[in-house]
């Protein structure tokens, strides 16, 4: 909360390098197909509604987690399933798949999210939800983002949810929970075109009622 936006606009490339330094969510050099998977999950102790955290290589995160006093992971989803499979469902830019694709809201299995070229460091955290019909209705709110190509908010813009970036969507999701992730947590940003206090990984991080039942970090080993 890391590559380039899907829109310059009217904004220069050296402002939108600046700014990706500054608030974007995984590492230029941690964004390239093909690498191999992650760690052993421990998906026997997976539940929907999950989190799932991690943290790219490169400068551009560390950039990222320079943002925050105690920042530890620059990106963030939220664990659903999708017919027989578990998907992370995130709000991304820097990660198009196909020729003419954008930056957008995608479900992906949590093996490539946490991937050794896209996290150097992960975590998977409970927070309590467990009412069956309140997961059904996150789960079909978070694929039909995914489903419908939600556009990634390369503005920050937490009024605005025609566009969603990483934290703003989980965020949403267990608001209508009535669950705040946040707990009212937030960061003022005046960075270029960013003005406003913006959701960093590390507000959803805190939260109180959190359970970190997994974590890894590849540096360590």
């Amino acid at each position: 909360m890391h590559p380039f936006f899907h829109s310059f606009r009217s904004r220069s490339l050296p402002l939108v390098l600046l700014a990706a330094c500054c608030l974007l969510p995984a590492a230029v050099t941690a964004c390239q197909d093909g690498g191999t998977l992650a760690p052993a999950l421990p998906f026997d102790r997976m539940r929907e509604g999950d989190l799932v955290f991690r943290c790219g290589e490169g400068i551009v995160s560390r950039a990222v987690l320079s943002v925050e006093e105690d920042g530890v992971y620059s990106h963030v989803g939220i664990l659903v399933r999708d017919g027989d499979a578990w998907k992370v469902v995130h709000a991304v830019p820097g990660e198009k798949e196909h020729p003419g694709d954008f930056d957008r809201v995608k479900a992906e299995a949590p093996e490539r999210f946490l991937a050794p070229d896209r996290a150097r460091a992960g975590a998977l955290v409970h927070c309590g939800l467990s009412d069956p019909a309140v997961l059904a209705r996150i789960r079909e709110t978070a694929l039909g983002w995914a489903r419908d190509n939600v556009p990634f908010d390369d503005d920050f813009d937490i009024a605005d949810s025609s566009r969603l970036y990483c934290t703003e969507l989980v965020w949403r999701l267990y608001r209508r929970a009535g669950i705040d992730l946040s707990e009212g947590r937030r960061r003022r940003l005046d960075i270029l075109f960013v003005h406003g206090d913006c959701l960093l990984p590390g507000h959803l991080f805190q939260y109180s009622g959190k359970t970190v039942y997994y974590q890894f970090n590849t540096q360590s080993l």
